[in-house]
């Protein structure tokens, strides 16, 4: 190994992915830092493997310049005798928001304080020339509140649409990725702004949420129904999402480029009026839904019964200081089908924000 890497002391395990593995690690010079380890894949040939490490080594290095509050910052890249990129960043103490996706809708006032701060961060990146190509949950990541985008740099427009078949991501691809007569095939800004998008809905919505309505999809499915057209109008929605919510999602993710947001920056701006309250607590299980709200005193506990997919029952109680307990909208008992069902849920929380 070089000097430098024979200076880190590799502790536990942290983290991983397609492109290597993450460990903590102490360094004399920056203390606790994360070390991710980018290796040769199994079954990848030498002067592959040597190409892309060149670009992962070039990407890195450029990534040392994207210097913001809310980016990973990269203390040090280097490549040892034996061909590993030792990618050395600072350490993140709180992890990525990929255990916060996967427990479940995320507050609309959490998600806009993410979306702010990775909004920050991406506008820092496109300003020194550089597209991240991976937006996910799982690359924002929290130091003591902060949130941070982190892995920018290493997909690159060769290997994106691979990559993010195999990781699950292919929701997160632009229409103009896929290529075709009539599209540039190449990321950029605006690409971006796309994968934002899907992190915002992502975030409110939660992976269970997400997987049954997505999960049967193979990425050949993703690819056409991206590019056919009308994918983000076609979102389902969680009934307590706002409509300018959804508006905000819908922009981002527009089939045309010169319709998305303009910028990074733009998204923040457009992002800073949406509302986030009243407070809901959503939990999502495939056949029970239910909400929170706790005001002056008093428990607001909506539940959604899916009995069947022809088959819904819906219900408000709220109850007070004395413990009164008083319903305040449902069907009282009655099943009603999934359009109703919708349709009268989204009206009871437009009627409360």
């Amino acid at each position: 190994m070089s000097d430098y890497t024979a200076q880190l002391t590799l502790r536990g395990r942290i983290g991983g992915g397609q492109f290597g593995d993450v460990f903590e690690a102490g360094c004399p010079l920056n203390g606790k830092v994360a070390v991710k380890l980018l290796r040769q894949k199994t079954g990848e040939s030498p002067a592959d493997w040597a190409a892309r490490s060149a670009d992962l080594l070039a990407e890195a290095i450029k990534m040392k310049s994207a210097q913001h509050r809310n980016v990973v910052t990269v203390h040090q890249v280097v490549r040892d005798a034996h061909g590993v990129v030792h990618l050395v960043t600072e350490f993140c103490n709180a992890g990525s928001l990929d255990t916060d996706y996967k427990a479940g809708p995320l507050p609309l006032a959490k998600v806009r304080k993410i979306i702010t701060h990775a909004s920050a961060g991406l506008e820092c990146v496109h300003s020194r020339g550089m597209v991240h190509r991976d937006i996910k949950p799982s690359n924002i990541l929290c130091h003591s509140g902060t949130f941070k985008i982190g892995d920018f740099g290493l997909v690159t427009d060769r290997i994106i649409r691979g990559y993010a078949s195999v990781a699950g991501y292919v929701s997160h691809l632009a229409p103009e990725v896929f290529g075709g007569a009539s599209r540039l095939g190449v990321t950029s800004a605006k690409t971006d702004v796309w994968a934002l998008g899907m992190t915002v809905y992502r975030l409110l919505h939660g992976h269970s949420f997400f997987q049954d309505h997505f999960g049967l999809l193979t990425p050949a499915d993703f690819e056409r129904k991206i590019v056919s057209g009308g994918f983000a109008v076609s979102l389902p929605w969680l009934p307590h999402v706002p409509e300018r919510w959804r508006k905000f999602v819908r922009k981002a993710m527009h089939d045309d480029p010169t319709q998305r947001f303009p910028s990074a920056h733009a998204m923040s701006q457009a992002l800073a009026p949406l509302p986030i309250s009243p407070s809901w607590a959503c939990q999502y299980a495939y056949n029970l839904v239910t909400w929170k709200k706790a005001e002056a005193g008093r428990t607001t506990t909506v539940e959604w019964v899916i009995l069947s997919p022809r088959k819904h029952r819906w219900s408000a109680i709220k109850t007070g200081s004395a413990k009164r307990t008083i319903c305040i909208g449902g069907t009282r008992g009655a099943e009603v089908n999934l359009t109703t069902a919708r349709t009268q849920l989204e009206n009871f929380f437009a009627a409360s924000n």
